[in-house]
C-alpha cells in the first residue's frame, strides 16, 4: 500500500528545507501534561516516569510485573514514541494493596519522578496535551523561509493531519485493520488492537 500521507496537500506550501530528524532520542522531548494534580488517596498510583528508547506498551508491561498485577490493571493517557525521551504517568490499580518498590523499575532508560495516590484511573485522551522539543540536525535549506513559516504556523495553524508514521511501514497498520474488520483476525493483543483501530480513525 502505498503512502497514505503522500498526495495530502501542504497548507503554506512546501518544505522550506529538509534535515535529519532523531538522530538520537534527546533530538525529540515529549513531556506530558495531564492538567490534574494527583488527590494524594485512592485505589490507584500515579507514577511519573520519564523513558527513553522505550515505548508506553513496554514501560506499562514493567509495571505491571513489578506490581503483580494484570497489563490491564495499568492505564495511561496516550502512548508516547520509543525513539525520544519523554515524560508521562501512568495509573497503577492496586485497591487495598501496599505499592511495591518502585525504585526497582529504574535503569539507564526509565527514571521513576514521582508516585502518589489518586482517586481514578487514567484514560485514554484525558490530558490537557503534549509540550514537544524537537532538533532538527544538518538543516538545508533557506533559513529565514522556515522562520517564516514557523511564525505562520505559530499564527495560523495547521490541519490535523496524521503522518505516515500513524499507518505503519508501507500502510500495513491499515492493512491489519481491514483484515479485522473483515473478521481474518480472530484474536489480538489489546494494544495491537488500539493501534490499528487508531490508524483506521485517522485515515477516515
Amino acid at each position: 500500500m502505498p503512502d497514505p500521507t503522500a498526495d495530502l496537500p501542504f497548507a503554506w506550501g512546501g518544505p522550506a528545507g529538509s534535515g535529519v530528524l532523531r538522530a538520537s532520542a534527546e533530538d525529540f522531548q515529549v513531556v506530558e501534561d495531564l492538567g490534574i494534580e494527583p488527590s494524594g488517596s485512592g485505589e490507584h498510583v500515579l507514577l511519573k516516569i520519564r523513558k527513553r528508547n522505550l515505548n508506553t506498551v513496554e514501560v506499562a508491561t514493567h509495571i505491571a510485573r513489578l506490581a503483580g498485577i494484570r497489563p490491564r490493571d495499568v492505564s495511561y493517557a496516550g502512548l508516547k514514541d520509543r525513539v525520544a525521551v519523554t515524560t508521562q504517568s501512568f495509573s497503577v490499580h492496586l485497591p487495598g494493596k501496599e505499592a511495591p518498590d518502585w525504585a526497582e523499575l529504574e535503569g539507564g532508560n526509565l527514571q521513576v519522578l514521582e508516585a502518589v495516590r489518586h482517586h481514578r484511573k487514567l484514560r485514554r485522551g484525558s490530558l490537557r496535551g503534549n509540550v514537544f522539543t524537537l532538533r532538527v540536525r544538518q538543516f538545508s535549506g533557506d533559513a529565514g523561509a522556515l522562520e517564516a513559516r514557523l511564525q505562520q504556523i505559530d499564527e495560523q495553524g495547521v490541519p490535523n493531519y496524521f503522518g505516515a508514521q500513524r499507518f505503519g511501514r508501507d500502510g500495513n497498520n491499515l492493512q491489519r485493520a481491514q483484515a479485522l474488520f473483515a473478521g481474518e483476525i480472530k484474536k489480538l493483543r489489546r494494544d495491537k488492537r488500539s493501534i490499528w483501530l487508531s490508524a483506521a480513525r485517522s485515515w477516515l
